[in-house]
């Protein structure tokens, strides 16, 4: 065949086949569900991160199943397990969990893309379709009707201090609540392909294909991304930024006098604290290890207990209490950065 009886055969093929519309929300799932692997590997060089398989079923703020509460004690020469003051959240084997402080651990009957953040009074978190879920955080864990938008989302991040939702919709605006006066105080519009990395009153943090900037009603804080980093493992908290572009590179910044002044460097993978006291972070170690330390204002230390664990991820539950995993563990580190290992084992997820 000639070129051009190429070119005409194909075309009729074109035009003979129906192209089905693209679902939007089924393909922002997969965007997330891809940047948190890619995330999870920002960890650990040569590490790849279990990715949970979350089956179909949840509309909106509906559940498929009742809560259920399993104790689990530990018997006479486990793991001495450090507790947790308050009840915290993660998704566990696909599953929105609970575990309080006595050791209950609670399946919340949801499945879940993974976990927003919390409050003393709420937990916010996201269903297997992409909307925000809010629930009470205590049993029996009731779901609070009227989450902040009723639509699918692309991303959505909640301030450390708990008073600011965040939330990128499929029309590609911005949007951030204020749940202290129960308005919202933001909105603005970003192009294809953006994220929202965190939130607090200073703005929306926003990653694109132009970088990473501080976005509020007046403005933006351009914030730098080394190393070709596209600063979506990032994170604000008052006026300190961190910002991850490697598994061995991280920075943190000060944005207080309207700017990015550099402030400290980091050989891994780092995570604000929820009132930017403290980083933890994840250090790559030869021969595909790692560890976790913690900084305070410049001094780093290395956090005890984690039974030679390859840590994956780290979550701030509150300024004192550190969550870690690992090796389909969970483990809590206290204010002297001692961990233990929580009463739960599966597949656990700490982040959307």
């Amino acid at each position: 065949m000639t070129t051009t009886e190429i070119r005409e055969a194909l075309l009729a093929i074109e035009q003979a086949v129906d192209v089905p519309p693209a679902d939007q929300v089924a393909f922002q799932a997969r965007v997330r569900a891809e940047r948190r692997r890619r995330n999870a590997g920002r960890t650990l060089i040569g590490v790849a991160a279990a990715a949970a398989v979350v089956t179909a079923g949840i509309v909106g703020n509906a559940v498929l199943d009742e809560p259920t509460s399993t104790p689990l004690a530990n018997t006479p020469g486990e793991t001495e397990v450090t507790g947790v003051g308050d009840t915290v959240f993660f998704v566990l084997d696909g599953q929105l969990t609970a575990l309080d402080p006595r050791g209950v651990v609670h399946d919340l009957g949801q499945h879940s893309e993974g976990v927003i953040g919390w409050t003393k009074d709420r937990v916010y978190a996201l269903d297997d379709d992409s909307h925000i879920t809010v629930r009470r955080t205590e049993p029996p864990f009731d779901v609070v009707p009227g989450a902040p938008t009723p639509d699918p989302v692309q991303s959505v991040a909640l301030s450390g201090d708990g008073r600011y939702l965040a939330w990128l919709g499929n029309d590609n605006m911005v949007h951030r609540y204020d749940l202290k006066a129960d308005r919202e105080d933001l909105e603005f519009q970003v192009f294809d392909n953006a994220s929202i990395a965190g939130v607090a009153d200073g703005g929306v943090l926003v990653a694109d294909a132009g970088g990473l900037s501080l976005r509020d009603a007046n403005g933006e804080v351009p914030i730098p991304v080394a190393n070709g980093g596209d600063g979506w493992a990032s994170d604000v908290a008052r006026d300190l930024v961190t910002v991850t572009a490697a598994p061995e590179a991280s920075r943190l910044y000060d944005l207080s006098e309207g700017s990015a002044q550099l402030v400290d460097t980091f050989a891994g993978s780092a995570v604000l604290g929820p009132y930017a006291e403290r980083v933890a972070v994840i250090v790559p170690e030869p021969a595909d290890r790692a560890r976790v330390e913690v900084w305070d204002g410049g001094t780093l230390t290395p956090v005890t207990g984690l039974d030679d664990i390859i840590p994956t991820a780290v979550r701030w539950a509150d300024e004192t209490t550190l969550l870690v995993t690992g090796r389909d563990a969970l483990y809590a580190c206290d204010i002297e950065l001692r961990c233990g290992q929580l009463p739960v084992e599966g597949d656990v997820g700490l982040n959307e």
